[in-house]
């Protein structure tokens, strides 16, 4: 006798029940740069690349959703159309949790790509609540059971890199006119440097400016002892990924060694790798990213386990608006939100063109629109003029 197939791809939901999915497509958009946009840990920025997620209801409705590019975007896509969307096409667009679990335990839990298939269905997962929300005719806050709201921003993203410290003086100085209270600076170029750097920005601008820092994973335990004082002397908002994400022990151990708040999560996956960052008692602030970590309905489990564990949240932005707007939506539904994460970056087409009413920071805050789903009117019209380039979108670091 033949093995039966496993429950969770035997059971649904009953005929005639909700509305059905019948299309989820994923497509690559690149712009490329004709020189290096900004210097961080992470490498020179080459091109910006947009994985664009569309799931259609059996009415014609579209939801959009954006999944991380990971580095690699083509391949991201890939897995979407592919091994994904069978699984959730012809399914209720109403039955989250076992879409979301269905796609999991296939493509996730075993044999599966790890933290792309989780970047990949993070992206289906955001385009449903916009879906679910322009079926109901409600923005996605108040399906998450929340109310509109004005959060407020810090200048980040893809900005404010190893530059000169007057040439970065003079960049936070057009954020702090443009109405931003905190800023976020890129360090783990070196201690020496990046002490610098920070010292020269508190003195300028004095206590008003709330200041974070970013060190893309770049240190090593041999340059805490530095760090922590150039942190402590200049009283940053926090420090954010100082080690590659597997070094839970350094984390913690850093985290008792200082006051300054320890920041990560914008390259954890699941609330499962989230529940070990607050067991191992390794953060301060959780920095998960709807557009990697699983998506709204994955972000807000994790949101309220760090409430649960007294934690705030100040979720990573990816590229386009798509991830912004999920983001605020979010926020707007946590009584454990911190801050949100502007990008300022001097080019992005993804912010800008690929939505004709884009969320904007006025001021320091940012707030969702009105319309239901994630209150965006996505201009497909601009996306030829950006086709797919494979490969990653940074070079190394000199």
């Amino acid at each position: 006798m033949a093995p039966r197939a496993p429950e969770y791809l035997n059971t649904h939901a009953s005929e005639g029940d909700g509305m059905k999915i019948v299309r989820i497509d994923a497509n690559v958009h690149s712009m490329p740069f004709g020189g290096v946009a900004v210097t961080q840990g992470v490498g020179n920025m080459v091109k910006r690349d947009l994985v664009l997620v569309r799931v259609t209801a059996e009415n014609g409705t579209v939801g959009y959703g954006e999944s991380h590019m990971g580095l690699n975007p083509t391949a991201i896509a890939e897995v979407i159309r592919h091994s994904m969307a069978p699984l959730a096409i012809g399914t209720d667009l109403f039955d989250s949790e076992d879409i979301w679990h269905r796609i999991s335990r296939h493509q996730i839990v075993t044999h599966g790509l790890g933290a792309g298939s989780v970047i990949a269905l993070s992206g289906i997962d955001i385009a449903l609540w916009d879906l679910r929300g322009k079926v109901l005719g409600q923005p996605v806050y108040r399906l998450l059971g929340g109310a509109k709201r004005s959060i407020r921003a810090y200048a980040g993203g893809m900005g404010l890199g190893w530059q000169p410290n007057e040439e970065l003086e003079r960049e936070v100085a057009r954020l702090v006119d443009q109405g931003y209270t905190a800023i976020k600076l890129r360090v783990g170029q070196n201690v020496q440097a990046d002490a610098s750097r920070v010292t020269h920005i508190r003195r300028a601008f004095g206590d008003k400016l709330d200041i974070a820092v970013d060190a893309a994973t770049r240190y090593n335990w041999t340059d805490i002892g530095p760090v922590i004082r150039y942190c402590e002397d200049n009283a940053v908002m926090w420090l954010e990924e100082p080690f590659t994400p597997d070094n839970l022990i350094a984390y913690a151990d850093l985290r008792r060694a200082t006051q300054i708040p320890i920041a990560a999560g914008e390259n954890h996956y699941t609330k499962h790798a989230f529940r070990d960052l607050m067991v191992t008692g390794a953060i301060d602030i959780v920095q998960a990213d709807c557009t990697k970590a699983g998506g709204i309905t994955e972000l807000k489990k994790i949101s309220d386990m760090a409430a649960a564990w007294h934690r705030p949240v100040a979720p990573h932005t990816s590229q386009s608006i798509i991830s912004t707007a999920a983001n605020v939506h979010l926020l707007c539904a946590i009584p454990n939100r911190l801050i949100y994460e502007a990008d300022i970056s001097a080019i992005n087409p993804w912010r800008d063109r690929l939505a004709s009413n884009p969320l904007v920071v006025k001021d320091g805050f940012i707030e969702p629109n009105d319309e239901p789903g994630l209150g965006l009117t996505i201009n497909e019209d601009i996306l030829a003029d950006y086709p797919a380039i494979a490969g990653s979108s940074y070079v190394p670091p000199r």
